[in-house]
């Protein structure tokens, strides 16, 4: 099991390695979800939000399995950053949806999280909205006007967000976003995919798509979708991010496709409504991502992080994942964070936080200069915990800096 000592030396060694020094400030991380405590095996898939009072929100599967076992979908919380975490919060039991199933001994997962915070809603600035699904089949939304701390009864929207040839149907998982700007400003918009095929089968070809609300939750509908199940880029798990522009990007896992790396990319013009077609002849949308993102075939995750028309003194898009060339190998291990100054058009390395097992990942920003990251980590399998560290903007672009000064 990992241990808090230890984690604290491979991030600091981490750092030392991706910022080129031989010593570094260690990020200071935290366990939010240890497997095999608070009644459940193994704690997966995190996403996490700040609230309107401040508060962060970290969601996940409570697993008593694996995929497919009874899951329940949880939160803790942070009143300061991330130091300290709360008691676990059930927000969604598996047994609220075991009247849809007629075989009480059926194992009901629910899941995929995909929270979004609402703060241009005029009557419930700051209301957050939780996207789920249940066996992968039916998508719900709930919402919460109260910082997470309770929930209004979850609404079923599978017949306005999913086509009847859709089997598997996973929101995320990661956290959504709202428009900030333009003709759409307020739109939320949650990035998802889906297979075609039985309802709820792991099998079938692969598509990404998301789902739009225009009216702060009220009601949802289907916005972009890749139906190009017959090339070879097998879009999968997608995050997406507002530019400055008013384009989106989203970023999607490849699902084992034969396109170059694990990663393919797609944009929007008119706010999530519609991919824009690929600037590569062989794809239609999505087309393979820089080599530079070259995780393996994972989940991960894209944040807004900083902006020049809110202030910022940067433009800065982030996105984690484990890193496929990292120093423990190939596979699900070593998480990076890299980095974009340039709107996505190019990407950097930013620092290696953690070596050793890593999976899935989410961020939030937490103040102009630091990011949160809620990433899986372990020593032996990267499914022992849930962990939350810390960085900061002069480390994420330490070698930005050290790039520019190779400059001529």
């Amino acid at each position: 099991m990992i241990t808090q000592k230890t984690l604290a030396v491979c991030l600091a060694l981490c750092c030392g390695i991706a910022c080129g020094q031989e010593t570094s400030v260690p990020l200071d991380p935290v366990t939010v979800f240890r497997s095999g405590s608070d009644g459940y095996k193994v704690f997966r898939i995190p996403a996490i939000v700040t609230a309107a009072n401040g508060d962060l929100l970290a969601f996940c599967e409570a697993r008593q399995g694996g995929d497919a076992s009874e899951i329940d979908l949880v939160l803790k919380r942070s009143s300061d950053q991330g130091k300290t975490w709360g008691g676990i919060e059930i927000v969604q039991p598996s047994d609220a949806f075991r009247s849809f199933y007629k075989d009480p001994s059926r194992e009901i997962s629910v899941g995929n999280p995909t929270p979004v915070v609402d703060h241009l809603d005029p009557e419930h600035a700051g209301r957050i909205w939780l996207p789920f699904t249940v066996e992968n089949d039916r998508v719900f939304v709930t919402y919460s006007d109260d910082h997470g701390n309770t929930w209004a009864e979850r609404v079923e929207v599978t017949d306005t967000v999913k086509k009847p040839e859709w089997g598997w149907y996973a929101p995320g998982p990661v956290h959504a976003i709202q428009l900030q700007r333009g003709l759409n400003k307020g739109r939320l918009v949650v990035p998802c995919d889906h297979r075609l095929g039985d309802d709820g089968a792991d099998k079938g070809a692969n598509g990404a798509h998301a789902i739009l609300s225009d009216d702060h939750g009220k009601s949802w509908r289907i916005g972009a979708v890749d139906d190009t199940y017959e090339d070879d880029l097998h879009a999968n798990e997608t995050a997406v991010v507002e530019l400055n522009d008013g384009r989106l990007y989203f970023n999607t896992r490849d699902q084992n496709g034969a396109a170059r790396g694990s990663r393919g990319e797609a944009f929007s013009s008119d706010a999530g409504a519609s991919f824009d077609p690929s600037s590569v002849s062989a794809y239609q949308f999505f087309q393979p991502s820089p080599e530079i993102l070259d995780p393996p075939v994972v989940q991960c995750s894209l944040l807004r992080a900083a902006s020049t028309l809110n202030g910022d003194a940067h433009d800065l898009i982030l996105f984690s994942g484990p890193d496929e060339n990292g120093p423990s190998g190939k596979g699900r291990s070593d998480l990076r964070v890299r980095f974009s100054t340039d709107e996505t058009s190019t990407w950097q390395d930013g620092p290696l936080i953690y070596a050793g097992p890593a999976a899935y990942s989410d961020m939030v920003r937490l103040d102009a200069i630091r990011y949160g990251v809620l990433f899986e980590a372990g020593q032996r399998s990267p499914y022992e915990s849930i962990v939350f560290v810390v960085v900061t903007q002069s480390q994420l672009m330490t070698n930005e800096r050290a790039h520019d000064a190779q400059q001529p």
